[in-house]
């Protein structure tokens, strides 16, 4: 009887935690000296040339300077959809997601977390010629509004906070935050939460189809973060002290500039961990 329940016990001890079976992603990486990433395409972020497949964008140059500066190689070997991240990373199509994502409860269940690389800014947007909502987000909180967002992801989570009594026009997270500015300009919806260099880029092809909703400031400013498979801790402490200390030596500030001016954005490097008199 008790060996039965041990066997039992320890079947789903094994089955519940099937990570501990394979070697350790930081194990691998070392012996490789190579990180698989993975990514998805999503300006100004991850950038990808369709004619000659070069990257670029601000989660490519602080993942770079990450790499180098840890003397690993980094392949960009993995292109996954924004719903299939947790997935490819627990199966091993990916070693790191190198496309930063905001942090969400149903993310945080799924993923590991590095330090935030940088800080963006959320604003409220709508048409360009919708100003009901300016000076008082809580005129959007009303049943005949509705909201965009995608599922599982901080613009969800916004919508379902701020404007509670709002209608959600939600996307699966397989979609792009890009759809949710055609759910504007098509009139499926009224209002979204996003950071304002994804507006910018789109604005790039639809000009002065959106605005700011004004007089209600920043939405909220959030971290974002490079993801790992579940449980992943070491290969998470090595790379947050590359991070620390490419904010330390002021790289990571120097990047956030060059996107913020760029994309007429706000991208903002974290803070250094230490003080000092010049």
């Amino acid at each position: 009887m008790y060996a039965k329940m041990s066997s039992i016990i320890c079947l789903t001890l094994f089955l519940a935690f099937p990570a501990f079976a394979a070697e350790p992603v930081f194990d691998r990486v070392m012996k490789t000296k190579t990180i698989n990433g993975g990514y998805f395409v999503y300006p100004p972020y991850i950038t990808k040339d369709t004619n000659t497949g070069k990257f670029s964008g601000i989660n490519y140059d602080i993942m770079e300077a990450v790499a180098r500066n840890l003397g690993l190689k980094l392949n960009w070997s993995a292109e996954l959809g924004l719903g299939d991240v947790a997935t490819g990373l627990n199966t091993g199509k990916a070693d790191v997601m190198c496309a930063s994502l905001w942090p969400s409860p149903d993310r945080l269940a799924t993923m590991t977390y590095t330090m935030p690389t940088f800080y963006d800014v959320n604003y409220a947007f709508v048409r360009a010629d919708d100003k009901r909502f300016d000076g008082d987000l809580q005129k959007a909180n009303q049943k005949e509004i509705k909201v965009a967002g995608v599922e599982g992801d901080v613009s969800a989570d916004l919508a379902r906070e701020k404007l509670p009594h709002a209608v959600p026009q939600f996307l699966p997270q397989t979609a792009s935050i890009g759809e949710t500015l055609l759910y504007l300009t098509t009139k499926k919806a009224e209002i979204v939460f996003v950071d304002e260099a994804i507006v910018n880029d789109f604005s790039k092809n639809n000009p002065n189809k959106l605005r700011k909703v004004e007089g209600i400031g920043p939405v909220r400013v959030f971290g974002e973060h490079i993801t790992l498979p579940l449980g992943e801790y070491h290969l998470r402490d090595m790379l947050n002290v590359s991070l620390q200390q490419l904010v330390n030596d002021g790289v990571i500030q120097a990047i956030t500039e060059k996107y913020s001016k760029e994309y007429h954005s706000r991208f903002i490097a974290p803070a250094k961990s230490f003080t000092a008199a010049e």
